[in-house]
């Protein structure tokens, strides 16, 4: 009974910490535009920019792949640096016509298991970002300005420039069909935020370790 409550209490614990991490955002992967065309193996290191002028690196590739309800299925996975370490997060996107779901979500904080979070825990606004890109031509970069050559870190890559205008914010996005899974290589943004790609990432395998524990009692 006493390894049992363990148990128990250990799972409690790490969900607790999992919950804590994710309602400040430590855990919700930053929204990046594009069309979702995943290469396994594939992705990219960025550095990412706030309002505030605070930076935060963050990574993501294409891990995976599997069959999900008779559909190929990718395994995307974000890497996020934190106080407490980094932060590993995969998600098995689906891909369908009008819609690209997530259908299964597991998450490692530092020192910790991974554990499979129940997809409700992702919240609907992670979900409807999905959705209205994909219905938004599939990619929600805005319109096309022009075909031009961009330098960052990374390299110098011949990148379509698209540029869109929200709520009185303008947004340019210059992506490349050579970097997985969105193409983003650059993000620049009227309020000061933005992205930068640092490093094409190959032959990615996933990190993190240990088989993933389900959540006793919680819907998947």
């Amino acid at each position: 009974m006493s390894s049992v409550r363990s148990v128990v209490l250990t799972t409690a614990a790490i969900l607790g910490i999992a919950i804590s991490a994710f309602s400040q955002g430590m855990m919700r992967p930053p929204h990046v535009p594009g069309e979702f065309k995943p290469v396994v193996g594939s992705g990219g290191e960025y550095q990412m920019t706030m309002k505030d002028d605070k930076t935060q690196a963050f990574a993501m590739a294409v891990v995976g792949k599997e069959t999900v309800e008779g559909q190929e299925a990718y395994w995307l996975e974000w890497r996020m640096d934190s106080q407490r370490g980094k932060i590993l997060m995969k998600q098995l996107m689906l891909v369908q016509p009008g819609n690209t779901a997530v259908k299964r979500m597991i998450v490692q904080t530092p020192g910790r298991p991974p554990m499979e979070m129940p997809i409700g825990m992702m919240g609907m606004g992670m979900q409807h970002e999905h959705e209205m890109e994909t219905q938004a031509g599939g990619h929600g970069m805005g319109e096309m300005v022009g075909s031009e050559s961009v330098t960052v870190p990374a390299g110098s890559f011949d990148a379509q420039h698209f540029r869109s205008t929200d709520n009185g914010r303008t947004a340019d996005v210059w992506a490349s069909a050579k970097v997985s899974p969105y193409g983003l290589v650059k993000m620049t943004s009227s309020d000061g935020s933005g992205m930068i790609l640092q490093k094409v990432l190959d032959h990615e395998s996933s990190q993190i370790t240990g088989e993933p524990q389900k959540i006793p009692g919680m819907t998947h």
